[in-house]
């Protein structure tokens, strides 16, 4: 018993000392991207700016477009309406929201596949998806993300997984309760998130009838009261300001945007994020790029099968540095292009974890826990790749599509296929050892890119609470810009409204100015006759390579706003101008005579 207790207090200071390095890791990642978290043009802004909007009073979908459900912004919007508008308010609590993703995903994992894999699957998760500048763009980490639904979203899953895990054991009207309200509320975030915990019930359900205990009449009405709360509260929210009926279209938004074709303003075509539009080169290109990763797999598994043969020492180990050299003559491209083989492997990981279920059923008659959330984790990583099915990658909307799969992966690698080697435990070690480095060098791969570019952010943008970095003028000029611009209408009064062209609604947010009509639209004459009605007190036009919408210079003559800035020359005076390498801005005020 002595020994035993010894032996338990040394895997416990192990694993404990594996969390510290995790937390240190995140802590390094975190200071490395330190305030260099948001874009000065694209996504931040509409974040930033509509959530101080709604802490004021907007009502979403009405006073302004917005692409997801309701849930995020109202709840940012009340951070905003206690603590005051901030980007780091927005980061502080996001930043809160991750720490709980981070630790619910060790437990998670720790459930499913130990504390090794625990590990190795939370050190990937920190360094590759967490924190990460793989884009010319920004947002796409968990700071300040493209939609702060997406961090919402996470925690969400994962809680709900632990949910689908208790459920299964036996009815409980408590937790019946709890896995339809996760159903509930990612009604009212992101459709993507609907899809991963509607995926988690389904199984649930499946496992609950395959074990003889199928829900009865009390639990389902415990699920649909958690379904309908959230709906219910965020109806009741948009009902103080007009009916029940368009009050429930509101809070059903998020997937309302799906079933129905949207387009006007604010809204960019997004038909080609998931590969259907190349759907059979995607493919093939992922299938490629799938039988890689495997064979490279295969080879450093067969380097530990090898060393666990029966066979005489010098033939053993000639054999085993030959699928060594073969594993070294795979090469992935680096850590970003891992991405496409992402839905073949998880496929194959879902069929094999199946299998094991059933396997488990037949002998038992039930299903053990750690099976049971190594299945929600593979059908939450299954569901969240939907996005990018023919698409799939680490970088751009990967750090939240892609970061279950990249762990869960990573946890099969480190903790199922090194037993596949036999029972010798040194071909185990080999090929552990193997598997630890592969993961090591991709993911070095991603932090050496990511850094690279962090320290191209030198370029401060505001001040205050709302004080962040963007790239420098000699790589992109677009936060010297917007500085240029936030510094420029310091100089306006509070209530002048502003316009800027055709997008920087950031600057609207950094200067406290209100837009007061929206984005620009490819119909100009239409456009322009709403400027005539509204006529913002100022417009400001950057003319320059716009990185979203594929407009090279916005006004020249045969692009995209043309029409729109000889009508501006008309009526509005052009009071200052920034002359910059390949960026200008404008800023015009309108005509006291007209």
């Amino acid at each position: 018993m002595k020994a035993r207790w010894k032996n338990n207090a040394g895997r416990n200071a192990v694993e404990l000392a594996g969390i510290l390095v995790l937390a240190l890791l995140a802590a390094w990642f975190l200071h490395a991207s330190w305030r260099k978290w948001p874009d000065p043009i694209i996504d931040s802004g509409p974040q930033c700016y509509n959530t101080w909007r709604v802490s004021l009073g907007a009502l979403p979908y009405h006073d302004f477009h917005w692409n997801y459900g309701p849930l995020s912004i109202l709840c940012n919007a009340l951070l905003f309406k206690c603590l005051g508008p901030g980007v780091m308010v927005l980061a502080a609590a996001n930043l809160a929201i991750y720490a709980a993703i981070v630790a619910l995903g060790y437990l998670a994992f720790r459930m499913a596949w130990g504390p090794l894999a625990a590990f190795a699957a939370g050190a990937v998760f920190i360094s590759v998806f967490s924190f990460s500048m793989l884009n010319t763009v920004g947002n796409y980490n968990y700071v300040l993300p493209y939609s702060n639904e997406t961090t919402h979203g996470m925690l969400l899953i994962l809680l709900t997984a632990f949910v689908m895990e208790r459920w299964c054991r036996g009815p409980s009207g408590a937790t019946a309760f709890l896995l339809g309200l996760g159903g509930g509320i990612a009604v009212v975030l992101k459709p993507e998130f609907m899809l991963a915990t509607g995926l988690l019930g389904l199984a649930a359900l499946f496992i609950r009838c395959r074990q003889h205990q199928p829900p009865g009449g009390r639990e389902w009405g415990w699920i649909l009261a958690g379904l309908i709360l959230p709906v219910l509260l965020v109806a009741a929210w948009f009902a103080r300001r007009e009916s029940w009926p368009a009050a429930w279209v509101d809070s059903s938004q998020a997937w309302l945007a799906v079933l129905v074709s949207r387009s006007g303003p604010g809204f960019i075509d997004q038909s080609g994020y998931d590969g259907f539009n190349h759907g059979w080169r995607n493919l093939g290109w992922e299938l490629i790029f799938s039988l890689n990763a495997a064979l490279l797999l295969g080879a450093i598994w067969a380097v530990g099968w090898l060393a666990n043969r029966p066979w005489r020492p010098l033939l053993r180990w000639i054999a085993a540095l030959g699928a060594l050299a073969l594993a070294s003559m795979f090469d992935m491209g680096g850590g970003f292009e891992i991405g496409p083989s992402f839905p073949g492997l998880i496929a194959v990981v879902l069929v094999i974890f199946s299998f094991r279920w059933q396997r488990e059923w037949r002998q038992n008659g039930r299903t053990q826990p750690r099976t049971i959330m190594a299945l929600a984790l593979i059908l939450l990583a299954a569901a969240m790749l939907t996005r990018m099915v023919l698409r799939a990658r680490i970088n751009h909307f990967g750090f939240i599509q892609a970061a279950l799969a990249g762990m869960v992966l990573t946890a099969v690698i480190v903790a199922e296929i090194p037993r596949w080697t036999g029972t010798g435990l040194l071909g185990r070690r080999i090929a552990l050892l193997g598997f630890l480095v592969m993961l090591a060098m991709g993911s070095m791969a991603v932090v050496t890119e990511s850094a690279g570019n962090h320290v191209l952010q030198y370029q401060p943008v505001a001040d205050g609470a709302d004080r962040f970095y963007a790239f420098g003028p000699a790589v992109d000029e677009t936060g010297a810009v917007v500085q240029w611009c936030v510094e420029r209408m310091k100089t306006a009064k509070p209530s002048d409204t502003l316009l800027v062209l055709p997008e920087g609604v950031m600057i609207n947010y950094l200067s406290r100015h209100e837009r007061p009509m929206p984005e620009f639209t490819d119909n100009e004459p239409e456009y322009i006759k709403q400027l005539a009605q509204v006529r913002p007190d100022y417009v400001i036009v950057i003319w320059g390579d716009q990185r979203d919408g594929g407009i090279n210079r916005f006004g020249d003559p045969g692009q995209p706003g043309e029409k729109i800035e000889q009508w501006l020359r008309t009526h509005y005076t052009v009071e200052d101008t920034r002359r910059g390498r390949v960026e200008w801005a404008f800023v015009m005020r309108q005509k006291p005579n007209l």
